[in-house]
């Protein structure tokens, strides 16, 4: 998740809690009979919550309200779902006669690819994304059940060292996730997940 949604959801995970605390603390209060809180309580006039639904004015606040809480909802969603996609790197090398560049989604397939040829690799998958204003290349591989973790390792650290000559002085970082397959699927699920 990118720094703006993570920013924004804990907001508003914060305002949540403090509505529930203040809620629940204000019930708690009441139902305990502190006098304070019944002093303030009983200030309000309590039936106008029974006149407000007669009002003109009543049905444009519960549209406005709607309205509001959609447009908010859409722009959550928007900000949660979005694509983080990461650019064009600039490699070591680039100076004022001119830039190295590279594709990340196409290093991602090369990656993917390379890591897939191999006999014990049921499948691999590999895009590039920006997590928390960090840039991954974010590679997802299932093995064979019976591939003993050490080739494995071995495959992917193969994988690694071509990929750090490739980034050399980038900020894009590879993340192996490492799966083996469900002998019972035929490659349709995966178990074991492991991170390195």
């Amino acid at each position: 998740m990118n720094a703006l949604p993570a920013t924004v959801n804990r907001f508003f995970a914060l305002l949540v809690a403090v509505i529930c605390i203040v809620v629940g603390g204000a019930a708690i209060t009441w139902t305990t009979h502190t006098p304070w809180v019944h002093d303030h309580l009983e200030r309000i006039d309590q039936g106008w919550f029974a006149r407000a639904g007669d009002q003109n004015w009543w049905g444009w606040a519960l549209v406005g309200v709607l309205v509001v809480s959609l447009l908010l909802g859409a722009w959550l969603l928007s900000l949660n779902i979005r694509p983080r996609k990461v650019g064009d790197i600039e490699l070591a090398g680039s100076d004022s006669s001119g830039s190295l560049t590279l594709n990340p989604s196409r290093l991602a397939d090369a990656v993917a690819a390379e890591l897939q040829a191999a006999p014990e690799i049921v499948s691999a998958k590999a895009k590039a994304l920006d997590d928390r204003k960090r840039e991954l290349l974010r590679i997802t591989v299932v093995a064979h059940p019976d591939t003993g973790y050490d080739d494995l390792i071995a495959r992917v650290r193969t994988a690694e060292k071509h990929l750090h000559s490739a980034l050399d002085g980038s900020r894009l970082r590879p993340q192996f996730l490492l799966h083996y397959d469900d002998p019972g699927t035929k490659g349709k699920n995966a178990k074991g997940a492991r991170v390195v």
